[in-house]
């Protein structure tokens, strides 16, 4: 897994492969039962309220954890199965945890022969500490993400 350092705190950027086709991988993220599976920890008892994969159509993902609930919404701004989605990307806040705005993730699902590389772009921070905790969500979600597929 790559990880890519940046003086931006706006930005970050995760590269991984992945041992699936690009088909398979592009589902895991754009299928209900298996976005539920590797995109929050199991203790947060999440559930896809909302999924309109479409250029416009908006998707919302709810759980509860310890301390409260939570939420993820947007909107999609790009869909080209199997390549790429863009999408914004907003948490409500909980308590002890601010939600970090309006932010914007960019997937590319590149094919490598059997294999597949994600480039996971998510933009749009404010902070530093917003940033590093995104990171540290997405690495785990790719390792979960890995197991999946």
């Amino acid at each position: 897994m790559d990880i890519t350092p940046t003086q931006d705190v706006s930005k970050l950027r995760v590269t991984r492969r992945f041992k699936a086709s690009r088909q398979r991988v592009y589902r895991a993220w754009t299928e209900p039962e298996l976005i539920m599976k590797w995109l929050a920890d199991a203790d947060y008892n999440m559930r896809v309220v909302q999924l309109d994969l479409e250029v416009g159509g908006r998707y919302r993902y709810e759980g509860e954890m310890p301390g409260g609930s939570w939420a993820i919404y947007g909107e999609y701004l790009e869909v080209r199965p199997p390549e790429r989605l863009v999408y914004t990307w907003k948490w409500d806040e909980m308590p002890g945890h601010p939600g970090a705005g309006n932010t914007v993730v960019t997937v590319d699902f590149r094919e490598q022969g059997a294999e597949t590389e994600i480039v996971l772009t998510h933009e749009g921070f404010t902070n530093e500490t917003d940033r590093k905790e995104h990171n540290r969500g997405w690495l785990g979600c790719f390792d979960k993400l890995a197991g999946l597929v």
